[in-house]
């Protein structure tokens, strides 16, 4: 019977060092869950910043890495590039609406597709663009922040 007692108390011991980790390793990574709760709140902090004419709340909103691609020439745009054409541009966005989104998550990262509808006005006031895209936002959470990674749309033709 001790036998048995100590090859078990020998094996409890083994199996807990194996979970231990070694010294050269690189600890492992814990990954911080988003919630649809944060994307979508995250979505329509972009949303104010646009409706506001606001450039600067995009540093936090953009993650350094983020990019947008659907543009109807096939060029992409990278952070500072769209930051600096929005804090310059000859026009504001009166309204934006958003129709069917679908949030999935997937541990850190969330995927935001949906609709959108938005109203343009040049700054004279007498040009006025509607514009309807479908789009699909990727973010993920990192050091407690959530931020855009990625973006894509394309237009929806009008009916």
């Amino acid at each position: 019977m001790k036998k048995v007692i100590v090859f078990m108390v020998l094996a409890i011991i083994a199996g807990s060092c194996r979970d231990r980790e070694k010294p050269n390793e690189t600890p492992k990574t814990v990954v911080e869950k988003i919630t649809e709760e944060e994307a979508l709140g995250l979505l329509h902090q972009w949303t104010g910043a646009y409706l506001a004419g606001d450039a600067a709340p995009l540093r936090e909103i953009l993650d350094e890495s983020w990019v947008y691609s659907g543009s109807s020439d096939g060029t992409v745009s990278d952070k500072d590039a769209t930051i600096t054409e929005f804090a310059n541009a000859d026009y504001t966005f009166k309204d934006i609406v958003y129709e069917g989104l679908d949030v999935r998550l997937y541990g850190d990262v969330a995927v935001v597709r949906g609709s959108e509808s938005m109203v343009i006005v040049g700054n004279s006031g007498g040009d006025t663009t509607k514009l309807r895209l479908r789009f699909t936002d990727v973010y993920q959470k990192k050091d407690g922040k959530i931020k855009a990674i990625a973006t894509h749309s394309s237009p929806i033709a009008e009916e």
